[in-house]
Order: C-alpha cells, then sequence, then structure tokens
C-alpha cells in the first residue's frame, strides 16, 4: 500500500532549534521516532540529500518494510512516503498513526489528499482514521500480485517473489519466496480464489503490537538476514540478540504459537546464551518436527553491484563498502572483492605487471568476458580477476585459506555477470 504525504511544518509542541535548520529538525523527527516506537525500533535512519536541494531522513521501523522516507524542502515543506504492502495491514495503521502525532507533536499542517497527484493513503485511513477499508485493501493488493505471478509461472519463469526487497535473489527451490518463507503453487491457487487465505503471508496483521506480530518480525529475519553462522561482525551480533529478544517476548506473552525452535535454539547457540529459557527452547527444537530449515541464507544469492555488475555468494557473507568504493562481501575464512573501474582509484587493487602476465585463465559469457589468475597457498590463496563488459571493466579478488576451496573461487569468478544499470 502506497503512503504518500504532502505538507508544512510549523510550530509545534517540539520547539524548533535555534538556527530553524532543516537537518536540525529532521534529526529531531528522527528522535520523536526512536522514542516513540521504544521496542518496536529499527536501527539504520539517516539523513543525506534529497531531491532539489532538500534533506531526507530515511529509517525502518520493520525488517520487512521498505525505507520510509520524510523530505524536508525550502519554506517548511515536507513529503513523506512509504510502502506497507510487504509487512500487512497492522503496520499501515501503526505508521499512520505514528505520522499523525508526529505531525501534531511538530505542527505539522497535512495537505488534502489529491488522487490525480497521486498525494495520500490508498486506504484513505490516514485522512479518516476510519481502518474499515486497511484489511480489504491488503486483501485486493494480494489478490492483484498473485494472480500476477501466477502467469508469469505459467509461462516458464522461476525464482519468483512477493515483498523481497530488491538487490538480493535468494536460490531457493520454493516456488514464491516471501518475508515470512516460501510458498508452493496450491498456496497461489488458493490465495487466487480466496485471498483471505493469504493472511499467513504479511507479518503484521493485527492493529497492535501481539506476540503474534512479534513473531512474524522475527521470523523475517531468521528468514532474510541471519547468515548461519556464529557472528562475524558487531552488527551481526546486534541482529541475532534482536531476533533472540523479540522471541523471548513474543513466547513470555504467548507460548502456544508455533514458534522456530530449531532456529532459535542455532541463534542462541551463536550467542553463547544458557539458562532456563535455552532448556527449554533446546527441549522444543528436540521435539519439533523435521524438514528444510528455516532461511534462505544458508544457500546462495545472487547480488547486484554499482554499476550494473551482479556475482553469486554464499548467504552467509556479510557485505560491505570500502572508501574506495569496492564492494565486499566475507566470512570467517573466504572474501570476494569487486571494484568497478568507474570508481576505482589508487587504492584499488590493480593486478601488478607479474600478476597480469599470469593472467591465463580465461571465461566468457554472453556479456562478459574475464581473465584471472589464481595463486594457491595454505592460509594466503587468491583469485585475482579481471572483467569487461563492452567499455564497462571491473576488478575481482577473491580470498580464502584453504586451498580446497579453489573450485569455490573458480565458481564465485565465473559467475560475475552484468546487465544494463
Amino acid at each position: 500500500m502506497k503512503l504518500l504525504l504532502a505538507g508544512r511544518r510549523g510550530q509545534g509542541e517540539v520547539p524548533l532549534s535555534a538556527d530553524g535548520s532543516t537537518g536540525d529538525w529532521l534529526r529531531q523527527v528522527e528522535q520523536w521516532f526512536h522514542d516513540a516506537c521504544a521496542g518496536e525500533w529499527m536501527a539504520g535512519a539517516r539523513v543525506e540529500p534529497g531531491p532539489h536541494d532538500s534533506l531526507m531522513l530515511r529509517l525502518r521501523l520493520h525488517p520487512a518494510a521498505s525505507d520510509l522516507s520524510i523530505v524536508a524542502a525550502s519554506e517548511g515543506r515536507i513529503v513523506v512516503s512509504a510502502e506497507t504492502s510487504a509487512v500487512g495491514p497492522g503496520y499501515h495503521r501503526y505508521l499512520c498513526d505514528h505520522l499523525r502525532n508526529m505531525g501534531d507533536a511538530h505542527g505539522i499542517f497535512w495537505a488534502d489528499p489529491d488522487e490525480g497527484a497521486g498525494v495520500g493513503d490508498a486506504t484513505g485511513y490516514f485522512h479518516s482514521a476510519n481502518p474499515a477499508s486497511i484489511e480489504p485493501g491488503f486483501l485486493a493488493w494480494l489478490h492483484l500480485s498473485i494472480g500476477r505471478l501466477l502467469r508469469r509461472r505459467s509461462v516458464g519463469e522461476s525464482g519468483l517473489t512477493l515483498s523481497l526487497p530488491p538487490g538480493h535473489d535468494f536460490e531457493h527451490p520454493g516456488a514464491l519466496l516471501t518475508p515470512l518463507g516460501p510458498r508452493d503453487e496450491p498456496w497461489m491457487l488458493g490465495v487466487l480464489e480466496d485471498p483471505s487465505q493469504g493472511r499467513d503471508v504479511f507479518p503484521w496483521w493485527e492493529p497492535t503490537v501481539t506476540a503474534r506480530v512479534r513473531l512474524g518480525r522475527a521470523l523475517c529475519r531468521l528468514w532474510t538476514d541471519v547468515m548461519w553462522r556464529p557472528p562475524l561482525l558487531d552488527d551481526e551480533r546486534r541482529l541475532l540478540r534482536d531476533v533472540a529478544r523479540t522471541l523471548q517476548l513474543a513466547w513470555r506473552e504467548d507460548p502456544s504459537l508455533p514458534y522456530p525452535w530449531r532456529a532459535w535454539q542455532e541463534v542462541l547457540g551463536y550467542l553463547g546464551m544458557g539458562g532456563t529459557l535455552a532448556e527449554e527452547v533446546h527441549r522444543r527444537a528436540g521435539a519439533s518436527a523435521g524438514g528444510p530449515p528455516l532461511g534462505y541464507r544458508r544457500g546462495t544469492l545472487r547480488v547486484d553491484l554499482p554499476g550494473g555488475w551482479r556475482v553469486r555468494v554464499p548467504g552467509s557473507f556479510s557485505e560491505s563498502r570500502l572508501e574506495d568504493g569496492s564492494w565486499v562481501a566475507r566470512d570467517h575464512r573466504r572474501s570476494v572483492r569487486v571494484l568497478t573501474m568507474e570508481d576505482a582509484d589508487a587504492g584499488a587493487p590493480e593486478p601488478s605487471g607479474a600478476e597480469r602476465h599470469a593472467l591465463d585463465l580465461e571465461h566468457q559469457t554472453e556479456r562478459v568476458t574475464s581473465r584471472a589468475s589464481l595463486h594457491l597457498e595454505p592460509g594466503l590463496c587468491r583469485l585475482m580477476a579481471l572483467y569487461h563488459a563492452g567499455t564497462r571493466r571491473a576488478v575481482g579478488v577473491v580470498s580464502f585459506d584453504d586451498p580446497d576451496e579453489q573450485d569455490w573461487a573458480l565458481e564465485t569468478w565465473r559467475s560475475v555477470d552484468f546487465a544494463a544499470p
């Protein structure tokens, strides 16, 4: 569900900063959300340049949601945009209520909806405060989306997703991948016949924060974010702690829900957490039914890189950008680094003269030609590659400790592809 709101800020209960700067005001809004959302807050808020010399606050309030953006322009004008379809009617209501309260605190005067300009709330709830149309709106959206996906499936398309963010394609055998796990074709056909059968695909259906909503939040992170190995970075440890805390809060409130006991046990193991609750989780995990383990990142994924490049890496890899602009993914013993030549500077990993001479491996796809050299030495193995896609170039480095991983390194090198950005 699309939410696009326009307004103008005035003088509210929250005073403007001494100089009245837009950046300071957005940081006040960020703090307001942080305080108002309490335990449901997700880190990652940032203020960045917006369109037409404006500033924009971006933040996320749910792991399955796209960013909420608040653009502050000249003369006190603001524009708020969000997409709530992936999360559900409960989240839509929650977000609208918080935006109205934030507007009251900051003296924001909201413009009336304008269907021709696309301004307003697709469900009508933000301006009317009448929740009657929220759930029917989400079911209508789901019915339309599943119909389109089934038509794509009927002509042989695979790798279909619903409400997953772009940029990462999980390689998983499910007919349809969603934030709460895969769904099969019979589920899709059932939803096409009766959309209410698809309520289970929304992690936040209820109008308030309940144990089921907390469970849905944790499941989204387990399916799409957890890397299923001991944490390598502080952010990964915080992620695991957030999952463990959310599951614990839900279980304390309602222990009868279908908790992911085996996955929960793994998370506690990665954190080294014990105690009475950990013992209960261990007992429940041992008694739970078998079946495929939960989590898309147990397999591989294709990642979209800057400039139109793509690469296939294990889902257990964490990702970051270095100061020279290169993209890096790694775990405890392997790493992949790709730098597009448009971003290259003096610190780019350009091959040395000897390495250029040793580029004795060749590979070619429909769009990419590459040459590589492979150096194997226990504890210090490296594959260096140069990629060409028309006039575009990129440099890749695959590093690994164990020479027996060379097949993986070669497969990773050959997986680099290019599509117009």
